[in-house]
């Protein structure tokens, strides 16, 4: 009966863990942007894609962490995991610490202290002391959804041309984040870079024009 009692609590506490948190009517979409050649009547030439002077033209905004002139070597390599809950590392450890984004330390800290202060809320009084804990970290532990990226070539009319783009997934690539199943990752929070954006009007009058570009910072388990 106490193993019984203990489950029914359990999930008991999940589902209010999960209904606690908002669900997002309105989905953010960073990614929308028209990046095909094709799409474009006048595209820059060579002379206008320059690296020095693109640096002076984009200045301060331009961040290593989220944009890069040239391929990178792990772009071939699919996504991976950005570590969301720790924050520490990518597969690629030597290469790559999250400590360098402020947006995604700042956004998985104030992430996580919500699902802290959600699951200590939580009436687990019934529960064993020795317990309480344990249960606590694993609610925590099991509605927070990582980060994952993967570099994107946005073609010849943005600069740089190579972003990384981060977006929801589960770490152990289940569709579902909640028990009972049904709640799935989804964008919670969003931050914007600048790039530049090749801008033409009449008569072929074009110029490269600072635009600001959406990219996931944070994620949560949530009702679609």
């Amino acid at each position: 009966h106490f193993l019984s009692l203990m489950f029914l609590m359990l999930i008991l506490g999940h589902v209010k863990l999960r209904a606690s948190l908002p669900s997002y009517s309105q989905p953010i979409r960073p990614y929308s942007l028209q990046t095909r050649a094709e799409d474009y009547f006048y595209l820059p030439k060579p002379r206008h894609r320059r690296p020095s002077r693109l640096l002076r033209l984009l200045g301060s905004s331009f961040d290593p962490f989220w944009m890069s002139i040239d391929q990178p070597s792990e772009a071939s390599e699919g996504s991976r995991p950005l570590q969301h809950g720790l924050l520490k590392h990518t597969t690629f450890k030597e290469k790559f610490n999250l400590s360098s984004s402020s947006e995604l330390r700042d956004a998985a800290v104030n992430s996580r202290q919500k699902l802290q202060k959600e699951a200590a809320e939580l009436d687990l009084g019934s529960l064993p002391s020795d317990v309480v804990s344990s249960v606590r970290s694993w609610l925590v532990r099991s509605a927070t959804c990582e980060l994952h990226y993967r570099w994107v070539d946005l073609g010849p009319a943005f600069w740089p041309r190579w972003l990384r783009q981060t977006d929801c997934e589960r770490a152990d690539g289940e569709r579902s984040c909640s028990f009972p199943s049904g709640m799935k990752c989804v964008r919670a929070q969003t931050a914007h870079i600048r790039i530049l954006a090749w801008h033409c009007e009449a008569e072929k009058r074009c110029l490269w024009r600072q635009m600001p570009y959406p990219v996931v910072t944070a994620c949560l388990c949530s009702c679609k």
